[in-house]
């Protein structure tokens, strides 16, 4: 273990990470593996070959190999989770892997050869709470979302307030004081399979956000657009979403123009699953943040996707990111106004 790394993990986590089955680990978090006999091979990277039992692997695009489940995870971050340094991709590695998940060998779930199309299993979900009283007044108000997107956005269960987190300890879902938004994914067949967790207590410092666990990052937080839409903007988070289709409605636009996918970060892995369901969709607008990830990220999806035959744009926020900018228009309004 890197001296200089101690103070961010103890030897037991170093020890826990280097022992986790890296297959079954890339399997619990969404990243998509199929299994040919002995070996697993990406889905999002097809020169990626993983050994079953996770005691090798190959990265021949790449030109890397090991053994290290550390080392892989860190070049899986560093290349598609929008990392910029190797330091802060390890630190990472190490913590994500010695959290449990991929422990117990390969994924049983998984069959060889599995049949195209075999449904993932569907996400439990924190209990609801009764109302979604403080959501409302969290995304409206103090994210100044359109209020008419966000309840049409509750009425099909994409956002709705949950007081429970889970309990890693008991393995159940448990109440607390705090009230949360959950902001959640679905399949084709409308069964959960991706969610995010967000604290509602306006102006935290450390706003507590969490994913919740068993997610599948595959399947994006989608707003719809028209069926016969042909184009997809893509957003780091699923506010930010809500925000470009709030400014546009603002300016008296129609949002539903284009689909929109929270990417739940910057890796692409939704983004994928999105255009394999939606053929008709040829045109992706990047409007990852305005920042040095956000534009090094958006060159990135130009080029993996210009070269798979998308026609590629970037829509950067004026601010960090698109809530920003429609917070700051807000108040552009609202002073316009009081003149």
């Amino acid at each position: 273990m890197c001296a200089a790394r101690a103070e961010f993990y103890t030897a037991e986590e170093y020890a826990a990470a280097k022992e986790v089955n890296i297959a079954a680990f890339l399997m619990s978090i969404g990243y998509g593996l199929t299994r040919f006999g002995n070996w697993y091979k990406g889905k999002t990277h097809d020169s990626l070959s993983i050994k079953a039992d996770g005691s090798l692997w190959y990265w021949n695009s790449r030109d890397l190999h090991g053994r290290s489940p550390v080392e892989l995870y860190k070049q899986i971050l560093l290349h598609d989770y929008g990392y910029r340094d190797e330091i802060t991709a390890a630190i990472a590695a190490v913590k994500e892997l010695a959290s449990g998940r991929g422990a117990c060998g390969a994924p049983a779930h998984i069959k060889e050869e599995p049949p195209r199309g075999a449904p993932d299993e569907p996400l439990p979900l924190p209990a609801p709470y009764k109302n979604n009283s403080r959501v409302m007044a969290y995304l409206c108000v103090s994210r100044g979302l359109d209020p008419d997107i966000v309840r049409g956005l509750i009425k099909y269960g994409k956002i709705y307030e949950t007081v429970q987190r889970w309990d890693r300890e008991t393995g159940r879902y448990a109440g607390g004081p705090h009230h949360n938004a959950v902001f959640v994914a679905y399949d084709r067949e409308g069964r959960p399979q991706n969610a995010f967790l967000r604290g509602t207590i306006p102006g935290a410092e450390k706003p507590f956000k969490k994913d919740v666990d068993g997610s599948n990052k595959s399947y994006p937080f989608t707003l719809h657009g028209r069926e016969n839409s042909g184009r997809v903007f893509c957003f780091e988070s699923a506010i930010d979403a809500v925000s470009h289709a709030s400014l546009l409605k603002m300016n008296g636009a129609d949002w539903r123009v284009g689909w929109r996918v929270s990417l739940g970060g910057t890796s692409f892995l939704g983004l994928d699953r999105f255009l394999s369901e939606h053929p008709n969709v040829r045109e992706i607008v990047s409007c990852l943040d305005n920042d040095a990830t956000g534009e090094r990220r958006s060159v990135k999806l130009a080029e993996e996707y210009a070269a798979k035959g998308y026609a590629v744009g970037r829509e950067a926020p004026r601010s960090k990111d698109f809530n920003e900018d429609l917070l700051n228009y807000r108040q552009e309004q609202e002073d316009d106004w009081e003149l």
